[in-house]
C-alpha cells in the first residue's frame, strides 16, 4: 500500500482519479464500518448531530489531505478534513466504496506537528 499526505508529497497525476472517486461518493450514501461504529461513541462530542452533518455533506477533494493507492495505483482509502463547528474539524477516513472507517473531530488549529514524514511516499 503507498501512501501519500499532502504536508508531504502527493502526485499530480492521482488528483483527477481522487476528484472523480470524491464527485462517485456525492452520489452515493454512506455506509459506516463496523470499526467507524466502535469507536466515533468514545469520539464524538454529539454523535446524532455529528452523524446528521456528515449525512448532508458533500465532498470536495480539497478537502483530501492524506490518501492511500494499492499496488495498481488505485484509491483504496482517503482522509478528508472537513470544517464542522467553531474551532472543530471532522476528520473522515472512507473507503473507495464510500465505507467510513473512522471518524473524528480534531481542532481547527492542529498542524500535525507529530506526522511521520518517513512513513509517507516522498517525492
Amino acid at each position: 500500500m503507498l501512501r501519500y499526505h499532502k504536508q508531504v508529497f502527493t502526485e499530480p497525476k492521482h488528483w483527477e482519479t481522487l476528484k472523480a472517486l470524491t464527485g462517485q461518493f456525492n452520489t452515493l450514501d454512506f455506509k459506516y464500518s463496523g470499526h467507524c461504529l466502535d469507536n466515533v461513541k468514545s469520539r464524538a462530542i454529539d454523535l446524532e448531530g455529528l452523524l446528521l452533518y456528515i449525512k448532508g455533506l458533500t465532498l470536495k477533494a480539497g478537502q483530501i489531505f492524506e490518501y492511500y493507492l494499492n499496488d495498481k495505483g488505485e484509491p483504496i482509502k482517503i482522509c478528508y478534513r472537513i470544517d464542522y463547528i467553531s474551532g472543530l474539524d471532522i476528520i473522515l477516513v472512507i473507503s473507495n466504496k464510500k465505507e467510513i472507517i473512522t471518524i473524528y473531530i480534531n481542532s481547527s488549529e492542529d498542524k500535525h506537528e507529530t506526522l511521520k514524514r518517513e512513513i509517507y511516499i516522498n517525492g
